[in-house]
């Protein structure tokens, strides 16, 4: 497996990222950091944490104009730096799958630490040799590797991944349908990437390829899949301001990728399982969804000033009562699957979510909408966090 990290001013965290990568049980590794152009002190920090030297690759052909050096860590064999000039992180995915030697391709964030059997367990489904692409589970670093406790935002999140990973995406998966691995933990193989013409520019890079991969599935009888037990973490927004502006890119990319793969989608809606959720659930539903729910919200404040509600009670009854069963059962499969998660917290984070958190996903989906339409080309970065981590 060549291990591809994709860096822009990721200082603040590198060290973690760099400890979690010497701790992962598997042989036959290489690992290729990209500095983007960072602003910041990142290839500095490689340096030093690496002793970088120069690399020869032995590739005759020219560098692209993008890459200024190639190097090679003096302390970690496995472990090689591109430094080139910005020009986006599908640029550094590309670069790094046209340097990598091995036959599966990793994507990760900076900010990733993967648990030390995700690889091994990763693995395992590329035994099937009709498998071409698979996604692995991401946890919220600070939930699990931060000495402090977690704050209010940072817990929402926990549970949103945790239900994410654990119902929607194993569901998806489990019905041929999954429409993303995510960009911060996804595995490939090389030539698949490459004969499909690698990573394409957008907001929703990670759903774009999935989608054109799923595309090449059904074209060719191959499958991607979903790994549970291969483990990821990564770093969360700390701020409300923050994970609003994460998730309103998640939402401009998803309608960006959709877009760009709308022949296949639309073409395939009533043959295909992958088309049939991305139009009618992701879209039509999850569009209607909204809107029900609002109006449902201004008929229950209207009608609480001339009696009792009782349509629009039994209606959110029957939402709470489900959300519940759906969290609990996702609680348990995520610290079955992880037992240092402390999920009794969660169990109390599950009332905050139907009371608050459902209503910025709302927020989420209607200004993901809107400002696609004004600015559909700006990729927002998390800032990094200062945490002190334990690996």
């Amino acid at each position: 497996m060549s291990i591809i990290v994709p860096c822009y001013n990721e200082a603040p965290i590198l060290k973690y990222t760099v400890e979690g990568l010497l701790n992962i049980e598997y042989d036959d590794l290489e690992v290729i950091f990209i500095n983007d152009g960072s602003k910041d002190n990142t290839f500095d920090v490689l340096h030093e944490l690496l002793e970088l030297r120069h690399w020869d690759t032995g590739i005759e052909e020219p560098l692209p104009n993008k890459v200024r050096g190639l190097y090679k860590s003096g302390r970690y064999p496995f472990i090689n730096v591109i430094d080139k000039y910005s020009s986006g992180k599908v640029d550094s995915l590309n670069t790094g799958v046209l340097f990598a030697k091995k036959e599966l391709i990793v994507t990760m964030d900076g900010d990733c630490v993967l648990e030390k059997n995700a690889l091994i367990n990763m693995n395992t489904a590329f035994d099937d040799e009709d498998v071409i692409a698979s996604g692995g589970v991401v946890h919220i670093m600070q939930m699990f590797k931060l000495y402090r406790k977690p704050g209010i935002v940072i817990m929402m999140q926990v549970l949103d991944y945790i239900k994410g990973f654990y119902i929607y995406k194993a569901s998806l998966a489990y019905n041929d349908a999954l429409s993303i691995i995510s960009g911060a933990f996804g595995v490939f193989r090389r030539n698949i990437i490459i004969e499909i013409g690698g990573f394409k520019a957008g907001l929703g890079e990670d759903i774009d390829i999935t989608l054109r991969l799923q595309e090449y599935a059904k074209k060719h009888n191959k499958k991607v899949v979903y790994t549970r037990n291969a483990v990821c973490y990564t770093e969360c927004p700390e701020s409300l301001r923050e994970l609003i502006r994460q998730r309103v890119r998640w939402q401009k990319g998803f309608i960006s990728a959709v877009l760009n793969n709308s022949s296949f989608l639309f073409r395939n809606v009533f043959n295909n399982n992958l088309s049939f959720m991305i139009i009618v659930d992701a879209l039509l539903s999850n569009s209607f969804a909204t809107i029900v729910f609002i109006i449902n919200v201004v008929l229950v404040l209207v009608k609480i000033a001339y009696g009792f509600p009782l349509k629009q009670f039994i209606y959110y009854l029957t939402t709470i009562i489900f959300n519940i069963f759906y969290s609990v059962i996702a609680i348990k499969g995520a610290k079955k699957d992880t037992p240092s998660l402390r999920a009794g917290p969660l169990y109390f984070m599950i009332i905050f979510d139907m009371a608050f958190f459902q209503f910025l996903r709302i927020l989420f989906f209607l200004e993901g909408i809107v400002t696609f339409y004004f600015n559909n080309e700006y990729w927002y970065k998390v800032m990094r966090t200062n945490n002190c981590y334990k690996l």
